[in-house]
C-alpha cells in the first residue's frame, strides 16, 4: 500500500472514474492549519452517516479506520502534509458492524504562490470497493474474462497495474476495473485495454517506484552472484 500514485497525478485516471457514481465516490478537504475536514455528502454516506449528521474530525476519521490500517493512513497523511506529494491507501474501515474497503486518493496544496514544503491543505476522494467486492463469486469473475485467453491476459495485466499502482490485492484490484466498467458501462476487457495503453504511455511510471525496483534488482543480482551464479 503505497503513497506513488500512477503519473504522480491522483486525478491520472479520472476520465475513467464517473461523476455520478453515488455513495461511492467522494471528494474530501483538509485543512492543515486548524485540522479541518470537509466532507461531500457521497462521504459521510460511505462512513455510515447522513450529510452533516457529524462533524468530520480527524479523531472520529481514525476511530473508522481497522485497528490493524490506521498507523498506514496516519503516517500516508502525515507524509502527504509534510511534502505535498499525491498518496493512495487501500484500507478498511468500520461502518457499524461492517467492513468497507476503501481507496483513499489525494494531493496537498499550496497558497501563496509556494509549491514546497508543508502544504496548506489535502484534497483528493474516496473510493468504496465494498459492493463490487461483496458482489464478487468465481463464476462472476470467470463470466467476466472468459471472452479469450487474450482478454484474460489483458486483464491480468490492467490488475498487476493497479495492485502496483494502488496497493491493492488481486480482489481489490478487479473490484476496482469492475467499478469502473459497471459506471462508464463498458466492458471490463476495454477498461484493462485503456489502463494497459496509459501504463505503456508511460503515465503510470513513478521515480520513486523504479529506484526501490532497481534496488530489489541489484540485491538480487548481488545475491545470486555471490551464491556462485547458481538458478534457484
Amino acid at each position: 500500500m503505497g503513497r506513488g500514485v500512477p503519473g504522480g497525478d491522483p486525478a491520472a485516471l479520472a476520465g475513467l472514474v464517473a461523476s455520478d457514481a453515488a455513495r461511492q465516490t467522494g471528494r474530501f478537504v483538509f485543512h492543515v492549519a486548524d485540522e479541518r475536514w470537509e466532507w461531500d455528502d457521497d462521504v459521510f454516506a460511505i462512513h455510515g452517516y447522513r450529510p452533516g449528521e457529524v462533524e468530520p474530525t480527524t479523531e472520529l476519521i481514525m476511530r473508522h479506520k481497522h485497528e490493524l490500517d490506521r498507523e498506514l493512513v496516519e503516517q500516508t497523511l502525515q507524509e502527504a502534509i509534510g511534502d505535498g506529494a499525491p498518496f493512495n491507501v487501500y484500507y478498511r474501515i468500520l461502518v457499524g458492524g461492517a467492513v468497507r474497503n476503501v481507496v483513499l486518493c489525494g494531493e496537498g496544496q499550496y497558497d501563496d504562490g509556494r509549491s514546497s514544503g508543508k502544504v496548506d491543505r489535502l484534497v483528493g476522494y474516496y473510493l468504496d470497493l465494498t459492493p463490487e467486492l461483496e458482489a464478487e463469486t468465481t463464476a462472476a469473475a470467470d463470466a467476466a474474462v472468459a471472452a479469450s485467453a487474450a482478454s484474460r491476459d489483458k486483464i491480468e495485466q490492467a490488475k498487476g497495474i493497479l495492485m502496483l499502482g494502488y496497493g491493492l490485492d488481486a480482489d481489490a484490484a478487479f473490484a476496482m476495473l469492475k467499478w469502473w466498467s459497471r459506471n462508464r458501462n463498458v466492458k471490463v476487457r476495454e477498461v484493462a485495454e485503456r489502463l494497459i495503453q496509459v501504463a505503456r504511455e508511460g503515465h503510470v511510471s513513478h521515480p520513486g517506484l523504479r529506484r526501490l525496483l532497481d534496488a530489489l534488482l541489484d540485491d538480487l543480482t548481488a545475491s545470486r552472484a555471490a551464491r556462485g551464479n547458481q538458478p534457484d
